[in-house]
């Protein structure tokens, strides 16, 4: 009895068929076999990388307060010397004469007032991300690191040259922020309070206390900025904000992490 070769070709081309799935499926799990293995390392390795990176930054000689507090830790990360010789190059620049601010509160308009002589500490909070009544002390000379240093160790600085919250225009106010191994373990520690600042939300609500007065304001944008985007410093059109940065990643600082937030 002859066979069909039509039959014939046809087993073959299931064959053939049956042949390519057991292939491909066999290449997709060797694929997968294979990134089970390599994704854990690259990981490995990637996390590496960036610990040694953290050690090449970090901030060095550490304050001699906390030496005896942090020991082998990372402790926490200076937003960089150069970077604010460069904001206080551009703060000196901006012009505030006969530039205007609209109060929400009253409904009209107010001249911007840049007080340089303006000398008692103001109060931060934010109950968003667990911050109260952090001090911030104003006017900061902050293009010298000795000076900025020794602000920073009882809480936050506001920028010289920007106008102090109330005042109109866009005040800006900075802080360390710390590695979590570091800031978990010594979260009372007012020079790294500026940590929670990653947790900030659009909408959490800035209180700052100034002359016996709370001043409110809301967040209306939070954004990764790089070292030389000074942008940050200049009025937000005619609004009054207030403008909170830190360095981020935490404990990494090679950007910087800034929450803008608008008069109430």
């Amino acid at each position: 009895m002859k066979s069909n070769p039509s039959v014939k070709k046809i087993s073959e081309r299931k064959v053939a068929r049956t042949k390519k799935i057991l292939a491909g499926l066999l290449g997709i799990t060797g694929v997968l076999l294979i990134l089970s293995q390599t994704v854990p390392l690259f990981r490995s390795y990637l996390a590496g990388r960036i610990e040694l990176l953290k050690e090449s930054i970090m901030k060095d000689p550490l304050p001699e307060s906390y030496k005896e507090y942090i020991q082998d830790e990372f402790a926490y990360y200076d937003p960089g010397k150069s970077y604010f010789e460069n904001l206080s190059t551009n703060a000196g620049q901006l012009e505030y004469s006969g530039v205007f601010s609209y109060d929400p509160r009253t409904k009209s308009t107010k001249e911007i007032i840049v007080n340089k002589s303006y000398d008692k500490n103001m109060f931060l909070t934010i109950e968003g991300i667990d911050i109260e009544k952090v001090q911030i002390t104003p006017n900061v000379q902050s293009d010298k690191e000795e000076v900025y240093d020794q602000y920073l160790k009882y809480g936050l600085a506001h920028f010289k040259g920007t106008p102090l919250p109330g005042d109109g225009g866009n005040s800006f106010i900075y802080g360390h922020s710390a590695v979590l191994s570091f800031f978990n373990k010594h979260s009372d520690l007012p020079e790294t309070i500026f940590t929670k600042l990653e947790d900030i939300e659009v909408g959490d609500i800035v209180v700052v206390e100034k002359d016996n007065n709370k001043i409110e304001y809301i967040v209306r944008n939070k954004k990764i900025v790089s070292p030389d985007d000074f942008s940050i410093l200049r009025n937000q059109g005619d609004k009054e904000t207030v403008t909170l940065m830190t360095c981020w990643p935490l404990g990494v600082g090679t950007k910087r992490l800034v929450a803008v937030a608008e008069k109430l």
